[in-house]
């Protein structure tokens, strides 16, 4: 979730905002003149942000398919209101284990990256 606030509030409140930022993980959006201006998140969302780019770009072995996401979430919203064939029972259990593979292929290039 992101909060807006303007430089006036930001410099009335930094500490505060800062304080917020890191305890919720919300991100302050700061508007100069009406516009965007700048983002304040904590680092540990920075990092969270940046590693996740970072292996995302590593290519389809570290993330699924975007077709494939959409369809896994499908499946599993089907699978909750028990309304799932066996045929779309087999292809989520496969989707899924795709998914702990790319979990686990993330996990292992996030070793080599710290």
């Amino acid at each position: 979730m992101s909060v807006r606030v303007t430089v006036r509030e930001l410099q009335e409140q930094l500490p505060d905002l800062l304080d917020r930022a890191v305890d919720s993980g919300e991100a302050y959006i700061v508007e100069r003149n009406g516009e965007d201006y700048a983002v304040i998140i904590s680092a540990r969302q920075w990092r969270r942000r940046t590693i996740g780019r970072r292996l995302d770009a590593l290519g389809l072995k570290y993330r699924l398919a975007r077709e494939k996401q959409a369809q896994a979430e499908e499946l599993l919203s089907k699978n909750q209101h028990g309304r799932l064939a066996r045929a779309e029972r087999r292809e989520l259990d496969a989707l899924l284990r795709e998914c702990d593979d790319i979990l686990l292929r993330r996990a292992e290039a996030l070793d080599t990256m710290r």
